[in-house]
């Protein structure tokens, strides 16, 4: 080892590799150099005298920048010449390197249609999973509702199996909580959040169509089969919370809102329509005739009504109204889409009657 360190500690100070490996191998160390004179390492170990000399100040002006770049060079170049590569061998190469490179193409395509199969794995698991939760939810609502001891046992056997396959799934997809976590939200809460039963009738409701428009102040409901009217039970809990502890929540008039309030548009001066007709027609420089003439020519336009104006025409005529008979009419009157004829009529506040499949008035009913 004491040989090795030498001849790198000489090649760092930029001694030569021959005269590096003639000290090293015969013994000697850096410290022991130093006390040398260049007489005795001309005499003893067959030195040169320039050589020796060199060596000397070397060693005594220890590593320098140059010595290092030289040894830098010397080892990342090489001493030995490269030989030319034969044409044989470079085609060999060649051919070796082709190879290496489709296997990594090939590796590269592999690896991304494993990527894609798990991807689509993972969501056949998913959809199973999804079909199998809900399979389970209504499995227990009839379980809950069966009185027969006969079907509740085949129920039972049922909801085993359908448990062991969620469990299956639910393990392959590594998700966090269990299956019947999965399940109790499904049945319990999804149902409290999203519906609400009406006290007199029992019908659950979408609270988005049963939402009672007479109601400002108030997040209210109406029963379209019994016509009742009532809150939702959070809404009656904050309301109580509210009046019994007002300073749960402490409104501050003065404080100003969080977000950004934008002004509402400038109220329209002319509020006759006969002053804004007569101030476009001044703006155009068209008069009235042509206005009535384009009118009359256009198809898309003239002869629409308004779709309250036709709901009361139809009302006073029929007394009722239905999707099945004036449908038709009405897209043809109004130009509306025929996939919004039951929300304009809920809009208008009209009653629907599912035995009859009819729309009227409440004071009609």
């Amino acid at each position: 080892m004491a040989k090795k360190d030498t001849y790198l500690a000489l090649l760092r100070r930029g001694v030569d590799e021959t005269t590096a490996m003639t000290l090293a191998d015969s013994g000697l160390k850096i410290g022991e150099i130093k006390k040398l004179e260049e007489d005795q390492l001309v005499q003893n170990y067959g030195l040169k005298p320039e050589i020796a000399r060199s060596v000397l100040e070397v060693i005594h002006s220890g590593t320098t920048k140059s010595g290092k770049e030289r040894f830098l060079s010397g080892v990342l170049s090489g001493s030995a010449k490269k030989e030319p590569m034969d044409k044989i061998e470079e085609q060999r190469f060649k051919r070796e390197q082709k190879d290496i490179m489709l296997e990594l193409q090939e590796q590269r395509e592999r690896l991304k249609m494993a990527k894609v199969e798990q991807f689509r794995s993972q969501k056949v698991v998913m959809n199973r999973l999804g079909k199998t939760i809900e399979l389970i939810v209504k499995l227990e609502n009839n379980f809950d509702d069966e009185s027969k001891e006969e079907q509740r046992s085949k129920i039972r056997d049922q909801l085993e199996t359908r448990g062991l396959e969620a469990a299956r799934d639910h393990e392959l997809l590594e998700l966090e909580g269990t299956p019947q976590d999965i399940v109790d939200f499904r049945r319990k809460i999804v149902p409290k959040l999203c519906f609400h039963s009406c006290p007199g009738c029992g019908e659950e409701m979408d609270p988005r169509s049963s939402v009672n428009m007479d109601l400002t102040d108030d997040f209210g409901f109406i029963c379209w089969d019994c016509g009742q009217e009532f809150s939702s039970a959070m809404a009656d809990v904050v309301g109580t919370r509210m009046g019994v502890k007002k300073k749960w929540i402490a409104i501050d008039p003065s404080r100003k809102p969080r977000e950004k309030v934008f002004r509402p548009p400038k109220a329209i001066k002319d509020t006759n329509i006969q002053d804004m007709i007569a101030a476009d027609l001044a703006a155009t420089g068209a008069t009235a005739d042509t206005i009535a003439a384009a009118v009359e020519e256009s198809n898309l336009t003239s002869g629409l009504m308004s779709i309250n104006e036709w709901i009361d025409q139809t009302l006073a005529v029929k007394g009722y109204i239905q999707a099945q008979e004036d449908r038709e009419d009405f897209i043809i009157a109004t130009g509306a889409g025929a996939t919004k004829f039951n929300k304009w009529m809920k809009k208008a506040g009209l009653a629907f009657n599912k035995q009859t499949g009819q729309w009227t008035r409440w004071s009609d009913r």
